[in-house]
């Protein structure tokens, strides 16, 4: 069973420069052997040494304590400083001597330090509050007696008087702005810099060292405070967004310098935020589910490892300090007798009042005690705020020297077997706990440090950046997004973060995952019902996981809209995309009908619709990869809807004021919205025919403005978004020409003005909406006009130009660029067309570029190979832009997706992974391009 025993003598003389009175303190001798912090303080103090030796290292202690006392407020700054540090060389090498020949036990030893900590903490202020009132910043009238109205409270170890052998100290610094006196600065100004001042005297190195490193970062929201914080802020910061954490930090908070009365004033106020006699559901989910992140899994797998963080690591300090404050939280508020600051007093009475055992309380608090002696022996190596046991073996050795073991076999495994009892005591404790859904290992956000075992968490699980993430995640808990600024919205993150983690893990690319997960958290506006929603939801978190893994752009909409996540719980969501199971598109299509609904009404009342169906196709594009074949014709048939259900909206809007029309009109399709090959975030491309009555005066009017409203219906942002953008460059004429153009004017613009790129186009247009009977006549005129004969060398010429032009003015961003690319869609698409217009006596059927392709073969005009080769690759390009435009933003090169966007396009493509995607790409452009010079006559394929 592990003990600590004074250090075992030492072979050797001692160092030079050493009192020889050192010899006279076996343990101090014997220490400087192996510490080489102890054996420079000797060497500084050779009278402490003396000291000890006649009077006792207690009576040191009170003297160190004593001199910084009676410090004088006016005492010239480079002086305090001086005597503050002295005073710190004695305290430490007194203690040392008591710790290590065991006079003292490791409760009186972080006693004294904290006594100490206190007396110049308390000197600092004085002395730091004088210096400002010389500059008039405020009025210090007698510098005998602490500040008005500023003060700084002790949290942590200091504030348990139980402050380790070189810890910093945690603090919190307020000021009280009905005492705090006026002086040139506001007291808002003033206060921080009397803070900032003390931490100086305290912290900076000189040639004597340094007295305390100064910890601010419990404080309210200290990202974003000043050092010290008015206790109004602080109160409204508690009240509003203090977490279980804070609780258990404040705890332990007393009064450590300053105006006394203020602090206990103030900490009166924090009684009810601190102890709550009654916790509601929430509260007590949030406080099990901080036990359960700190609750690691695995039984005692990786307690034998020497490596040991004696203060956060398995089986170490931090475990029992956490189980007494959890359960200090969940019963101090009705039981004061439970609430005390010292670990062990805490452990006591816990076992007084039943809530454990008198073994466990005995067990863990000898095994706390002896874990506080190997940390103080750590830091007493170099004066080092460090908790560690290494892996080298030179550093434990010299640790188990300073524990009394001369064997390091026999010190690690007496270690191993202490974090074994207390691992073993804290999973009884928390029996009921289960594992974190299969995270092995801690995953602890609460506080201001990170936590290393944490760390290790996160990057076994993939994260690139844990410190990051460990840091993000306590922003939340802090309330920095609006989704957490309610303390129930801060409880189910805390409640979802073990499955969170895991599922991005599983992801593949955790990394991914998270940014999406980020980028959805930050952007919603309220956090309770879509933190809700996910918490009782395994699955639709799963599924979301993975869409955050590979789409960012899912992850900034789901944020802008979260009831878009309602839909994901609709029985039919997952259902074939072919059948309106979710009803999306018979709400959308009732619009049309329903004169109830004004202008906007009904726009919005689309977009709300459009956006659940919208979302459902990609989701299921993007979960299931037989959806790739059939993705366009679905993102088609929805702008049809939306196109069909507005037509009549906007007819109706213009009606309003210039009467029924004198006339009929068809709302047509060219592009990919002609040819029912949309993806995720295509344009629609426009044209609008109209007839007017026989006699009818103004029929242009008429359906100009209506044209006119049908476009804003389809393209305008209103509070529900936007649909699409509609673009009409593709009527006759151009941007010049009347956005509806008469059916006279479009069959005369056609047969007599027309570029031929512009009867390219014409060969994919269709009609969406409108009237049947013109609809027809269209169509007709349509099938009339690609059955004239051609010159067949103009139309390659004509089209050989055009690509020209395209290549020069609109390039390629990169070769995966498969729509603009030499050899990609552009190409594939200019061949289909060149081959109706020059040979428009064949039937072409649907004309869409399968058909043409197909039909081209049978025809002859196209070898079998050169067919496949042009389909397979259209087809390959399709199912690649599918994906591509679904979950990303931009045409980015492959090689920066997100790695679960290449494995389910690899997968769609029926191919291993995203480097053979990658070669069948380069493959088919450079045999599409081949197959584009021959059929155009083309001289060269450079």
């Amino acid at each position: 069973m592990f003990e600590l025993n004074p250090p075992l003598p030492q072979e050797g003389s001692l160092a030079p420069g050493l009192e020889p009175a050192v010899s006279d303190l076996p343990c101090m001798a014997s220490a400087t052997r192996i510490a080489p912090y102890l054996q420079r303080l000797c060497r500084m103090r050779p009278d402490t040494v003396k000291a000890i030796l006649a009077d006792g290292g207690e009576r040191v202690v009170q003297s160190a304590i004593e001199a910084a006392q009676t410090l004088d407020a006016q005492t010239p700054d480079a002086d305090a400083r001086r005597i503050l540090r002295q005073a710190k060389a004695d305290v430490h090498l007194a203690l040392a001597s008591l710790d290590l020949s065991c006079t003292w036990d490791w409760d009186k030893v972080t006693e004294g330090f904290s006594d100490f900590a206190d007396a110049v903490t308390e000197a600092a202020l004085r002395v730091a509050c004088w210096q400002v009132s010389q500059k008039g910043w405020i009025d210090y009238a007698d510098p005998t007696q602490p500040m008005p109205g500023i003060f700084l409270l002790a949290l942590g170890k200091l504030g348990a008087k139980e402050l380790n052998y070189s810890s910093d100290i945690d603090v919190v610094a307020m000021f009280d702005a009905d005492r705090l006196p006026e002086g040139k600065m506001s007291q808002g100004e003033v206060a921080p810099r009397i803070i900032q001042l003390m931490s100086q005297i305290l912290e900076a190195p000189t040639e004597h060292g340094y007295v305390l490193r100064v910890d601010h970062r419990l404080r309210p929201d200290p990202r974003s405070t000043p050092i010290c914080v008015s206790t109004t802020s602080a109160e409204l910061y508690y009240e509003s967004v203090g977490q279980n954490w804070e609780r258990m930090a404040y705890i332990k908070a007393r009064p450590a310098a300053g105006d006394t009365e203020a602090a206990e004033t103030f900490l009166e106020t924090m009684v009810p935020f601190v102890w709550r006699r009654h916790l509601d559901f929430w509260a007590l989910e949030d406080i099990r589910a901080i036990k359960q992140q700190i609750h690691s899994t695995g039984g005692h797998q990786g307690l034998d490892n020497p490596e040991f963080d004696v203060k956060l690591g398995r089986g170490g300090i931090r475990e029992i300090e956490f189980f007494a404050q959890t359960q200090q939280l969940i019963h101090g508020g009705r039981n004061p007798v439970l609430r005390q600051m010292r670990t062990v007093d805490a452990l006591a009475m816990l076992a007084q009042e039943g809530h454990i055992s008198e073994e466990t309380a005995r067990g863990l608090t000898h095994i706390y005690g002896l874990l506080r002696g190997i940390e103080h022996r750590i830091q007493m190596l170099n004066d080092e705020h460090t908790h560690s046991l290494t892996a080298r073996e030179d550093q434990r050795t010299r640790v188990a020297a300073l524990s009394g073991y001369n064997e390091l076999a026999r010190f690690d495994a007496e270690v191993s077997a202490l974090r074994i009892k207390v691992h073993d005591y804290y999973s009884d404790l928390f029996h009921e706990t289960t594992p974190l859904s299969g995270v092995e290992g801690n995953l602890v956000f609460t506080g201001v440090d990170i936590d290393p075992e944490t760390v290790k968490t996160l990057s076994s699980l993939g994260f690139s950046n844990p410190e990051k993430i460990i840091s993000d995640v306590q922003g939340w808990h802090r309330g920095n997004i609006r989704a957490t600024r309610s303390a129930r919205g801060r409880h189910l993150l805390t409640a979802l973060e073990p499955r969170l983690f895991q599922h991005m893990s599983e992801t593949g690319n955790p990394d991914a995952a998270y940014t999406g997960l980020k980028t959805f958290l930050n952007g919603l506006s309220a956090g309770i019902q879509t933190l809700s929603l996910l918490a009782t939801n395994p699955v639709i978190l799963g599924d979301l996981i993975d869409l955050f893994s590979m789409a960012p752009r899912i992850a900034r909409e789901l944020a802008s809209r979260p009831n878009l996540l309602e839909s994901l719980l609709d029985g039919g969501f997952t259902d074939d995309l072919a059948e309106d199971t979710c009803g999306h598109f018979g709400s959308i299509s009732s619009i049309a009908e329903d004169t109830s609904l004004d202008f906007e009404q009904a726009m919005n009342e689309v977009r709300r619709n459009f956006r659940d169906a919208h979302f459902r196709i990609r989701f299921k594009l993007l979960n299931d990869v037989r959806v790739a074949d059939t993705a366009g014709l679905r993102f088609t048939e929805l702008a049809d809807c939306c196109i069909e259900a507005l037509t009549p909206v906007a007819r109706r809007e213009v009606e309003r004021k210039l009467g029924p029309p004198q006339g009929r009109w068809a709302i047509c399709g060219l592009g990919k919205l002609g040819s029912r090959d949309l993806t995720a975030n295509s344009d629609v491309d426009l044209m609008v025919i109209y007839e007017p009555d026989e006699g009818a005066q103004d029929a242009v009017t008429f359906f100009t403005r209506a044209t006119q409203r049908l476009i804003t219906a389809i393209s305008a942002q209103t509070e529900e978004g936007h649909l699409y953008e509609a673009d009409m460059q593709l009527r006759p004429s151009g941007r010049a020409g009347p956005v509806a153009v008469r059916l006279s004017a479009f069959k005369d613009y056609y047969r007599n003005e027309a570029w031929t790129w512009e009867h390219m186009a014409l060969t994919r247009l269709r009609v969406i909406a409108g009237d049947s009977a013109l609809a027809d006549a269209v169509m007709a005129e349509k099938e009339a006009l690609l059955t004239l004969p051609r010159d067949a060398e103009m139309i390659r010429k004509d089209a050989l130009d055009m690509r020209d032009r395209l290549l020069r003015d609109k390039p390629a961003k990169h070769e995966f660029d498969v729509k603009l690319t030499k050899g990609g869609m552009i190409d594939i698409e200019f061949i289909t067309q060149v081959l109706q217009l020059t040979n428009p006596d064949r039937d072409w059927g649907s004309r869409t570029v399968d058909e043409v392709l197909e039909k081209a073969s049978g025809y002859g005009l196209l070898t079998d190979d050169e067919a496949h080769t042009l389909l397979s690759a259209y087809r390959l390009y399709r199912t690649y832009l599918s994906f591509q435009r679904a979950a990303l933003d931009q045409s980015i090169h492959v090689d920066e997706w997100p790695e679960a966007l290449k494995r389910i396009t690899a997968k769609a493509l029926e191919l291993n992974d995203i480097a053979a995607v990658k070669s069948a790409i380069t493959s088919a452009e450079t045999s599409v391009w081949q197959v584009f010079c021959r059929k155009l006559q083309r001289e060269t394929t450079e």
